[in-house]
């Protein structure tokens, strides 16, 4: 176990924050942020989505097999690497989430 040091303000305002106990405040501070950051990355993937008609994963095998129109143009590649990102954040943030709530 490690300990920290908090400043008197910031004491005050972990009262604020649901639970009992310091860890238990930091932990949902914790999952909060997580939560929201997985919302974020949720919400450019359903842009993707929504711009092309399908998931990441239906679209980097159309992307493979060919059938992705002006796929080497700027905007097609910068998407793909784009989507293939936010696919991998919200990976990052799940798994994050499943840590902080075992």
């Amino acid at each position: 176990m490690k300990t920290i040091s908090l400043s008197e303000k910031v004491i005050d305002k972990l009262k604020i924050i649901e639970g009992a106990e310091f860890d238990k405040k930091i932990s949902n501070l914790l999952e909060t942020n997580a939560l929201m950051r997985l919302k974020e990355c949720e919400e450019k993937l359903f842009d993707f989505e929504a711009k092309y008609g399908m998931d990441f994963e239906m679209f980097k095998k159309q992307w493979e097999e060919g059938y992705i129109k002006d796929k080497h143009s700027h905007i097609v590649e910068r998407d793909f690497m784009e989507w293939e990102g936010f696919e991998s954040e919200r990976k990052k943030w799940l798994h994050i989430l499943r840590d902080i709530r075992v």
